[in-house]
């Protein structure tokens, strides 16, 4: 068969890209063949151990990004200690209790009548009274024991000795039903007297003293009672400008025992206004 020399030219063109591409897809990133080193190439493999390739570079071992399951169960567990819990911080000391605004030798000494067992007895819910009314001052404490002292013959009673019979039928006090002159009688270290004065105190306290009159001249009660009623008047203010002969008008509603009030409330100012 008779082949043109264009064929033949055209076969010699063909085969010479077939064989450049050929050459090209066998030398994709990597070195020509002119340069490379024929020995080299030869035996080097395609690939190489990851242990290999290391050491070849001269590269240290990767450190260990996580143990394994065996290494981890070979490592020691390290318990976990709770921090201690922070210790209480010291309750605040107790303030100091508060002076008494009359000791005991004190109130003898203003009330030199009164028995040495009822000094030991009563100094001390005399001193709660004054503060719980304001009684703060040694004019108002004063005029407060003056008072006192008089009302319940210097501390011995705080039920008045007569029958109450006197008061029977005083409106003025309250007493308008019959029997209320006995039963509402002067009580307490103040002598509180009426049925009116008892119906008050015992909104004041909460006790029920209309019902349980009786319980005013309990000692526990007897100076509540008392700092309810120098309170109700008002004495505080009244110790403060009148002074002793009008507090003594308020509570006794007259000049009864003026002489000894007023005594009581010299000696009181000297004991306490100079301890």
């Amino acid at each position: 068969m008779h082949v043109s020399q264009s064929r033949h030219f055209r076969a010699a063109v063909a085969s010479t890209v077939l064989i450049a591409t050929g050459t090209a897809l066998t030398g994709v990133g990597a070195a020509s063949a002119a340069n490379a080193d024929p020995v080299a190439t030869s035996v080097a493999p395609r690939y190489q151990e990851a242990g290999d390739l290391f050491t070849a570079l001269q590269f240290p071992e990767l450190p260990s990004v996580g143990s394994t399951s065996e290494e981890a169960a070979e490592a020691p567990v390290e318990e976990s200690v709770d921090a201690p819990a922070p210790a209480p911080e010291p309750a605040p000391a107790p303030a100091p209790a508060p002076e008494p605004a009359v000791s005991g030798d004190e109130l003898a000494r203003i009330v030199p009548q009164m028995p040495g067992d009822k000094i030991a007895q009563f100094v001390a819910p005399l001193n709660d009274a004054m503060v719980r009314g304001g009684i703060d001052t040694p004019v108002r404490q004063a005029a407060f024991i003056a008072q006192l002292a008089v009302e319940s013959d210097s501390f011995r009673t705080f039920e008045e000795y007569a029958s109450g019979r006197a008061y029977e039928g005083r409106s003025d006090l309250g007493n308008t039903q019959p029997g209320d002159g006995e039963r509402y009688k002067g009580r307490g270290a103040i002598q509180v007297t009426g049925r009116h004065n008892y119906e008050e105190v015992s909104r004041f306290t909460g006790i029920d003293f209309v019902a349980h009159p009786e319980l005013v001249a309990a000692p526990e009660n007897a100076f509540t009672t008392a700092v309810w009623y120098w309170s109700s008047r008002n004495l505080n203010n009244v110790a403060d400008g009148p002074g002793i002969v009008r507090v003594s008008e308020l509570v006794n509603g007259g000049h009864h025992a003026l002489a000894q009030r007023m005594d009581n409330f010299a000696r009181g100012l000297a004991v306490l206004a100079h301890p």
